[in-house]
C-alpha cells in the first residue's frame, strides 16, 4: 500500500515564501517608484517657481528671489511629504541665441536659465537586502538626485 501526501495544507506552508517573495520584488519597489514619482514632481514645481519668479525681476534680485522660493518650497506639504531637499538651485541670464532685438530699448533679448538639483530619499529603503545593498541602487538602496533645467523669457530687464 503507498503512503499518499495528504492534498490539504500545502498552501499554507507556501504563502509565506510567496508573501515575502511578492513584498519585496513587487510591492515595495512599486511604492517607491511612485514616491518617487511625486519626489520629481516637488523638485519639478521648484525649478518651475524658481523660474517664474527670477523672470520678472531684475538681474540683481535673481538671489532674493531664489531664495524666497526656496524658503517658500521648504514650507509647502508636497516636499514635506517627499522628504526631499535642496541640493542646488541658481540663476543665469544667458543669450537668446537669436537676432531678436527689444524694440523700445533695442537690447538684444536675453533667456533666465533656472538649474535645480533635488534629493530625495527613497520612502521604503532596501539597503538592509543583503544583495540589493551590494549594488548600490539610485532610489531603492540611496538618494537620488533630480537635475532640472528651465529657460524662460527675462521679463524685467531692469531698465524702467
Amino acid at each position: 500500500m503507498k503512503l499518499r501526501r495528504k492534498s490539504t495544507g500545502g498552501q499554507i506552508a507556501e504563502l509565506a515564501p510567496a508573501l515575502l517573495i511578492l513584498f519585496i520584488i513587487i510591492l515595495f519597489p512599486m511604492l517607491d517608484i511612485i514616491y518617487m514619482a511625486l519626489g520629481y514632481c516637488a523638485g519639478w514645481y521648484l525649478n518651475h517657481m524658481t523660474a517664474r519668479a527670477c523672470a520678472t525681476v531684475p538681474p540683481t534680485q535673481y538671489v532674493a528671489a531664489t531664495t524666497s522660493m526656496n524658503n517658500a518650497w521648504l514650507a509647502s506639504s508636497f516636499a514635506n511629504f517627499t522628504g526631499a531637499s535642496i541640493a542646488s538651485n541658481s540663476a543665469n541670464l544667458v543669450a537668446f541665441g537669436s537676432t531678436a532685438v527689444d524694440r523700445e530699448t533695442g537690447a538684444t533679448m536675453k533667456y533666465i536659465e533656472v538649474t535645480t538639483r533635488v534629493s530625495v530619499n527613497p520612502f521604503f529603503s532596501l539597503a538592509s537586502v543583503p544583495f540589493l545593498n551590494s549594488l548600490n541602487i539610485d532610489g531603492l538602496t540611496k538618494p537620488i538626485v533630480f537635475n532640472y533645467i528651465d529657460k524662460r523669457p527675462q521679463e524685467e530687464t531692469g531698465v524702467n
